[in-house]
């Protein structure tokens, strides 16, 4: 209950937690769930989705994404625009709404795309949650389409989203330099696969300088800015300052990028490329975990992003016009309460990173993201003790793998709830489809 562990019973009427009993207080329900020894957490909120419906419904859709959402203790969750059509318009909105309201069994939101500054106005009176801009454009995922490079285009974008209210989402990249980068490599004998693109991609100077033009063009539009993949050391000494100099910016970053080392992508061949590079680094891992731990970081994100792998087969050959991305959400809690259990975070924090702070940022705090009376009964029991290892057996995302095969994850999900309804328990999905309810975006 905000962040202190308590010897309690939940009440639960109607969805909504209506008390909390202190041990040995008298207290009936019809229906008892008996969690002695474990802990309850509130419901992830991740803000990072790839549902890829519609048009790449192959390795995953609504359902199946929620499916592997509500195993791995996530209640809600804001998917991304680069789909096909791309979410840029009111109709595309409209109809991918009606996609998702017949499938979730978990809550959700949607971030349209923030490309065209006519549409920003109209999108938000639709319902929009937010918006999100890529700086990176290329091949799928990186849809041109959905993507700004230009500072112009971006003021303009940030204008027309600062007038709703609602958050701006950003891709951070510097896309000229990366590109001359590539070039480079390319005439240095290197080839095209993974591992070159991992080394490009994920060069310093290519992430903090575009974070450096989104902290200034911010300050001048008063956007809510909200910096995704924010893994770089001068990008996130550049948030710490924004945030010191008060200015409206937050910053998220995904488990791949502080955990797949080299040596995972080496024997998985690539899998979650190219998140691994970073923590070669150790002076920049140590950042992103400072980041975490001080308040720079505001939150986990997942970056769920399923391909088959066939498709990421393909980065051995061409990792410039491969997919990118990994299923994350089958094990997304208890791959951060493995890092409790190590001593990397606090569970007070990571409760924080994954639910409460994604609750205020939605404008759904304190009806989500935290254990009190009147909040939405979302929650998930945990045994923090209790082992596993991860293989590729009994996933519910449809793509069937997991970047986290051998792993030994500690902290598991043992049950996880969603407006009183239980949803999901040892790993055997209870949720219905359209249970999920979608989730409008809120000024602030």
């Amino acid at each position: 209950m905000h962040g202190g562990l308590v010897e309690t019973d939940v009440l639960i009427d109607d969805g909504i937690i209506v008390g909390l009993l202190r041990a040995g207080e008298p207290g009936d329900a019809e229906t008892v769930i008996d969690a002695t020894g474990k802990v309850i957490l509130p419901g992830i909120i991740d803000t990072h989705a790839h549902t890829r419906e519609p048009g790449y419904t192959h390795k995953e859709d609504f359902y199946t994404a929620s499916r592997a959402a509500a195993v791995g203790g996530i209640t809600t969750m804001i998917d991304m625009p680069n789909v096909e059509p791309p979410t840029d318009t009111v109709e595309a909105f409209l109809e991918k709404r009606e996609l998702a309201d017949g499938k979730s069994i978990i809550d959700w939101g949607h971030w349209v795309a923030g490309t065209n500054p006519i549409e920003i106005p109209k999108l938000a009176e639709a319902g929009a949650t937010g918006y999100k801009t890529f700086q990176v454009s290329g091949a799928y995922p990186h849809d041109p389409r959905l993507a700004l490079n230009d500072e112009g285009k971006l003021i303009s974008s940030f204008r027309a989203i600062a007038e709703t209210g609602l958050p701006s989402l950003i891709h951070p990249f510097n896309q000229a330099l990366f590109e001359k980068l590539s070039e480079e490599a390319f005439a240095a004998g290197k080839p095209q696969d993974w591992r070159t693109f991992g080394e490009v991609y994920t060069t310093e100077e290519i992430w903090h300088t575009a974070v450096n033009t989104l902290i200034n063009l911010q300050r001048l539009t008063g956007v809510r800015l909200h910096i995704v993949h924010t893994h770089s050391g001068k990008s996130l000494d550049l948030v710490r300052e924004a945030k010191e100099n008060g200015q409206r910016v937050t910053a998220a970053v995904d488990p791949k990028y502080y955990h797949l080392t080299l040596k995972d992508l080496e024997e998985k061949k690539g899998r979650a490329c190219p998140g691994g590079f970073i923590t070669e680094d150790p002076e920049r891992m140590a950042k992103i975990w400072q980041a975490l731990n001080d308040g720079t970081m505001d939150m986990i994100d997942a970056d769920h992003a399923p391909h088959t792998l066939e498709e990421i087969a393909q980065l051995d050959d061409d990792a410039w016009n491969a997919a990118m991305g990994s299923p994350q959400y089958d094990w997304q809690y208890s791959i951060t309460l493995t890092d409790v259990n190590n001593g990397k975070l606090s569970l007070r924090r990571a409760v924080e990173l994954l639910a409460e702070t994604p609750a205020k940022f939605i404008g759904q705090y304190p009806k989500k993201g935290v254990l009190t009376p009147g909040a939405d009964a979302d929650l998930v029991i945990v045994d923090m003790d209790r082992e596993h290892v991860i293989t590729d057996d009994n996933l519910q995302t449809k793509v069937g793998w997991s970047p986290y095969v051998g792993w030994t994850i500690k902290g598991y999900v043992e049950l996880t709830m969603l407006r009183g309804t239980v949803i999901a328990k040892e790993r055997e999905v209870l949720g219905e489809k359209g249970f999920g309810q979608y989730i409008a975006g809120v000024a602030q």
